[in-house]
């Protein structure tokens, strides 16, 4: 089964949403492991913290969403 494509903002849009803390800024790139990885730019607290909780999501979101190029 395909994966379906994901813009870059879209992915870092639906990270965001699953944390739903305001104040948290996510990107999201190209990556050759992987496919995409998020980071994590801006975060009220321990960015650390939330960086570990993006890449959990991430890992799980990759295996339904693609990113589009």
């Amino acid at each position: 089964m395909p994966k379906e494509l994901k813009s870059a903002q879209q992915l870092s849009d639906m990270i965001q949403q699953v944390i739903g803390v305001a104040g948290l800024d996510v990107t999201v790139r190209q990556d050759h492991a992987f496919g995409w990885q998020p980071t994590v730019l801006n975060a009220p607290g321990n960015p650390i913290g939330f960086q570990r909780r993006v890449e959990e999501i991430a890992q799980r979101m990759r295996m339904q969403y693609d990113l589009a190029k």
